[in-house]
């Protein structure tokens, strides 16, 4: 069976929906039960539930073993790639993302069991990759422009070139602004499961030469060492913090003198089409705040994106 490569957890439950929807009869654990006040199940649920019965007997699975997803959460987006990947020093880059958002003052070891979490998958992960590899097994990846898989794409071919592997590769990309039939879509993170069997049309053999070419590129990356990487105008290019916040401050010019933070990310999110993560937008807008630009109008201690800040300027 095919090794299915993606680079992060909600892009792996969904393939893992992806793999089995459709299959046999409908899961009585997918069927909602909330009831109202008079112990009655709304319309609204039920009609819930009958949308989401339709959609699985009217989806072809792309079938595939959950077994044989490898699921790389690297987030090399952002911060210093220039050890080793994964390693210590780059867990200690997603430890302090987390630990902005989650600080130990507040939330005890939560931001230190998170990344031990995804530090003890990643090691898992890789393993079955490098097994993958010794016993010349397809490989197959999902990927997008958005800044976690198009990163993740580079460091996995510069893995493959590092060890000589150039057979049996293949690749999903998704395109920019995918119609999925009810929304656009531009990141794997966003397909429901019951489209990926339309995507299996956009997979693509990856030469020796192309990987060869992109493991070049992912080292001038690492060369650059900047804190971003991300598509500009259909290139991935390294970047300086001072882009992201430049962004952060126009948008704060069309918000009310105070905000909370939450809406602040939110907005940035929403607007910009980044498609970086909260934790990184936080970690840029907690900066600004220790710089000054932003002023603490009222912190929320039990949870700091629901902060209220006010613009300084």
């Amino acid at each position: 069976m095919k090794k299915e490569i993606v680079f992060g957890p909600s892009v792996q439950g969904s393939l893992r929906m992806a793999q089995i929807t459709g299959v046999g009869e409908f899961p009585k654990s997918m069927i909602c039960t909330i009831k109202d006040d008079s112990g009655k199940v709304p319309d609204r649920i039920k009609r819930l539930n009958k949308e989401n019965e339709e959609k699985w007997y009217n989806s072809r699975p792309i079938g595939g073993n959950a077994k044989d997803i490898i699921c790389l959460e690297l987030s090399l987006e952002y911060g210093d790639i220039s050890g080793r990947i994964p390693g210590k020093k780059r867990d200690q880059v997603i430890y302090q993302l987390i630990s902005t958002m989650y600080p130990e003052s507040r939330n005890g070891n939560i931001a230190k069991e998170w990344v031990d979490g995804i530090a003890g998958n990643n090691r898992k992960y890789l393993k079955l990759l490098k097994d993958a590899i010794s016993n010349e097994e397809e490989i197959r990846i999902w990927y997008s422009n958005s800044p976690s898989e198009i990163n993740g794409f580079y460091w996995l071919m510069n893995y493959l070139d590092k060890n000589k592997y150039y057979e049996k590769v293949s690749a999903v990309y998704l395109p920019p602004n995918y119609w999925t039939g009810k929304y656009y879509c531009n990141a794997w993170g966003q397909m429901p499961p019951e489209k990926w069997f339309d995507t299996l049309s956009l997979e693509k053999n990856i030469t020796k030469e192309q990987i060869k070419h992109c493991s070049e590129k992912w080292k001038d990356l690492q060369k650059d060492n900047l804190p971003l990487r991300l598509m500009v105008s259909g290139s991935i290019v390294s970047l300086h913090e001072e882009f992201l916040d430049s962004i952060i401050r126009d948008v704060i010019k069309n918000m009310s003198k105070t905000f909370k933070i939450s809406r602040l990310v939110g907005e940035v999110m929403g607007k910009t089409e980044l498609m970086l993560g909260d934790l990184i937008i936080f970690e840029r807008v907690n900066s600004m705040i220790e710089r000054g630009e932003i002023l603490l109008a009222e912190e929320w201690q039990e949870s700091a994106m629901r902060t209220l800040v006010k613009n300084n300027r």
